[in-house]
């Protein structure tokens, strides 16, 4: 890798220096937290993982270091004599998607959801900021380079013991009990869930630390691209320092990569990594025409991209699907919900995170599943944060690309007002990289990450319960110092003996001098986007915040390289208190709005689930009143104690049937009370919708007559709030017409069987397509309520016929 420092070094006093590194391993432990531990941020519950935080904790403070980094940065730089900053590309779009965020929050159903997913997305794009003016040099540059390439060794070991060992071992588990896996996740046997469990285990998939191969293939691509990086230059600098035994060591840790990319058997992962390796070589060879056509490139890509997208529709509409297997059969069916979704709410989307609410609604009735995302990355962000936030997002990518790929500049420049002035790069010593100028820092980078992932990784994933101490010293081995071990090991392979690089004469620097990092970068950012066309891999925390890592390295190569200048300010003592103060506000509002309600509510969600099972009703209802006030705008809490309450009723109500009803309905009372509070926090989910229906249900049943017609009707009304929210759900269907028919509205009875019935078809002809090994479909209703609904339907049209 070429090296090059320019001006700006020098204005950077040494607490600043020090500070920089302090921060540069701050956010490096943080991405090898997330590409070692499967991150789930918009799952609410505190059960969502096995520890005692839930992942949005999880995820909020971890997120909470890479925006309070940048802001002590900013705050740091601004109080220093001089504030010198790299102008990014990034900081339009930014402002543009912070504003959409914004007004897709306040339109959003689930409010919290809302603030949750936009925190998880700013902050590594806030953390991208704040790499590109740390990296000031291309040691540092390497240093990141170097760990995401270890840490996708720790992520090959990982597929490796997957694949050779961990699914069959799941596999035999499943088979000598399943019960043992299917209760823990809820998963009544006999179901379309169960069937669907089953496809994932014997389907042998290998997904790392990620949920899922996709997900993995993208981490990797990433990852293959800066190994290549890195191996390249220590080819070209073979006679200049790097022995061969460095090189093999890094061609070892290059292979070990692309193999475990390989055992993803992830199709749109290796056709991006096709496309980007063809970008790559492209830029290799045309680098200098490239740059020079930027403006002929860019429009074709405009072009090409509005011409693929009419295709793609054009196809999809005629043919109800896209060309290819079952998986993009599915994904038509996302897009065009997510399509649907967009035309009803085209200025502000439907909110960050919401997504999987509003899916139910325009799903189509065929669908064997619900989704979080419609796996493609623009259409996602439209969905959820409306055309200003999709330009805001795409600005943030296509405006660096565009610095990147701008000519470098042919020499000095005349200094203007507050610009540091170009400079060659010549002009400048460049430091050893075989010396203490890399060694030093990665050492310690080395010992900080390693550190991290000893102490962290224990509290966020805790080893479940063993029973000998030799079973606890194996787990203990395997899961915490084992990825440790071999992240070790891939950053030796990769980091040691860099040697140094050849030293230009005086003259700009020849296509053939320069490092390989940049294009390689670019077409890793270029790879992922196109993998992101068919997936959601981006906006999973590991791949997004490595995406972004990526991303500040391609740009301060780019400020390196060519010597681009960077903005000069003399922050007068006001400018300085209003950044202390702007900073400490920022803070603050985080902490008050998005990490302490979540961890507040999340910890005593969590202690009720821990003393559900010993059935002590009252201290648990008192702990998830307590959640629920802890946080006013989550409905997980409020939803949660609903539930219980209608389990507290069902064993008073089955241990004493014949005693009258009085302590038993005032716990529906406090069932229903509980579901209106999460409805009012949430109006799109129709889970909550379809609960407070069996609570109106139970409460005509037990209450008196004059009583119980109000209470139907009551449940009426709601069952067709849960049929509008998820018109494609059987289940509901039949609930409706049943309470229908117990009013005595016929019509609506019938109706709602009928529909009940075709899409119970509709589903079992699309399932029947996409496995049509299997003799039958997996009923998704339920072979009993299927039977039901159409007896029922036959009886009602019968006593209709004259």
């Amino acid at each position: 890798m070429t090296e090059k420092l320019i001006k700006s070094d020098a204005a950077k006093s040494k607490a600043l220096v020090v500070l920089e590194y302090v921060l540069l391993a701050l956010c490096l432990c943080v991405i090898a937290l997330r590409t070692t531990f499967t991150e789930s941020p918009t799952s609410q519950s505190a059960a969502a993982m096995p520890g005692n935080l839930s992942d949005a904790v999880y995820s909020l403070s971890v997120s909470a270091v890479l925006i309070f980094s940048l802001i002590l940065w900013l705050v740091w730089s601004l109080c220093s004599k001089k504030f010198v900053y790299r102008r990014t590309g990034l900081e339009i779009g930014l402002c543009v998607f912070l504003v959409a965020a914004v007004i897709a929050g306040f339109a959003a159903a689930d409010k919290r959801l809302a603030i949750t997913d936009s925190a998880v997305l700013f902050a590594p794009m806030l953390m991208a900021i704040l790499l590109i003016q740390i990296l000031d040099s291309g040691t540092k540059i390497r240093l990141i380079l170097a760990v995401i390439v270890a840490l996708a060794v720790v992520n090959a070991q990982q597929s490796a013991d997957q694949f050779f060992r961990g699914n069959r071992m799941a596999i035999e588990q499943y088979e000598q009990d399943p019960r043992s896996m299917l209760e823990p996740l809820g998963i009544e046997p006999n179901t379309f869930q169960q069937f669907m469990f089953e496809h994932r285990i014997y389907s042998g998939g290998v997904r790392g630390y990620f949920t899922t191969r996709n997900s993995a293939g993208s981490f990797l691509l990433l990852a293959s691209f800066a190994a290549a990086a890195i191996f390249i230059d220590r080819l070209r600098n073979r006679k200049s320092g790097s022995g061969d035994l460095h090189i093999l060591a890094c061609g070892v840790a290059a292979a070990v990569v692309l193999f475990s990319l390989v055992l993803t058997r992830s199709k749109g992962a290796f056709i991006s990594f096709f496309c980007a390796a063809v970008l790559f070589a492209a830029q290799l060879r045309y680098g200098s025409r490239l740059k020079a056509h930027r403006k002929a490139l860019f429009a074709a890509c405009a072009l090409l991209g509005v011409v693929a997208v009419l295709v793609v529709a054009s196809y999809g509409l005629n043919h109800e699907r896209l060309p290819g297997g079952s998986s993009m059969l599915v994904r038509w069916q996302y897009w065009r919900a997510a399509a649907r979704m967009y035309a009803d709410h085209w200025l502000t989307g439907v909110g960050p995170g919401n997504f999987s609410d509003y899916y139910t609604r325009y799903k189509p009735d065929a669908a064997l599943e619900s989704v979080a995302d419609p796996h493609n990355f623009p259409l996602s962000i439209l969905a959820q944060y409306g055309p200003l936030g999709l330009v805001g997002f795409l600005a943030m990518i296509v405006i660096p690309f565009w610095m990147v790929l701008s000519p470098s500049g042919p020499g000095p420049s005349a200094p203007r007002r507050g610009v540091l002035p170009r400079t060659p790069a010549s002009g400048f010593a460049r430091p050893d990289y075989g010396g203490q100028a890399f060694y030093k820092p990665a050492i310690a980078l080395a010992v900080c990450i390693s550190a991290a992932l000893l102490i962290v990784r224990p509290i966020i994933f805790p080893m479940p319960p063993t029973g000998s101490s030799e079973e606890r010293q194996a787990g203990i081995l395997v899961l915490y110092i084992m990825p440790v071990f071999v992240f070790l090991v891939g950053f030796l392979l990769v980091a040691a003996g860099p040697g140094q690089p050849k030293k230009s004469g005086p003259g700009p620097i020849l296509d053939s001098q320069r490092s390989v990092v940049a294009p390689a970068l670019f077409s890793a950012a270029v790879g992922l986007l196109i993998h992101n066309l068919i997936d959601f891999a981006i906006f999973e925390p590991g791949v997004l915040t490595t995406f972004w890592a990526i991303i500040a390295c391609l740009i301060a190569t780019d400020y390196n390289d060519n010597s681009r200048p960077c903005s000069v300010l003399r922050a007068v003592p006001v400018v300085r208190l209003a950044a202390v103060v702007a900073g400490l506000a920022i803070v603050l509002a985080y902490l008050n709005y998005a990490l302490i309600p979540v961890a507040a509510s999340a910890d005593k969600t969590y202690r009720a689930q821990q003393i559900m099972s010993f059935d002590q009703f009252d201290q648990i209802h008192t702990l998830l009143d307590s959640a629920a006030a802890d946080d006013p705008l989550d409905p997980a809490a409020l939803s949660l104690n609903g539930r219980l309450y209608l389990r507290h009723f069902e064993l008073t109500h089955n241990a004493s049937p014949g005693v009258p009803g009085e302590a038993n309905r005032d716990l529906l009372v406090r069932a229903e009370k509980c579901f209106l509070g999460a409805i009012d926090r949430n109006p799109a989910a129709f889970k909550n919708f379809e609960r407070l229906t069996d609570v109106y249900m139970l409460l005509a049943e037990t209450s008196p007559p004059q009583d119980s017609t109000t209470w139907a009707q009551k449940g009426y009304d709601t069952a067709l709030q849960a049929v509008e929210l998820y018109p494609g759900c059987a289940r509901l269907r039949v609930e409706t017409a049943r309470i229908a028919e117990q009013l005595g509205k016929t019509d609506v009875a019938i109706e709602q069987y009928k529909k009940a019935i075709d899409i119970e078809d509709s589903y079992a002809r699309q399932f029947k397509a996409i496995y049509p090994q299997k003799q039958e479909a997996v009923s998704r209703l339920g072979n009993d309520k299927y039977l039901y609904a159409k007896e029922r339907l036959k009886a009602l049209c019968e006593q209709e016929s004259p």
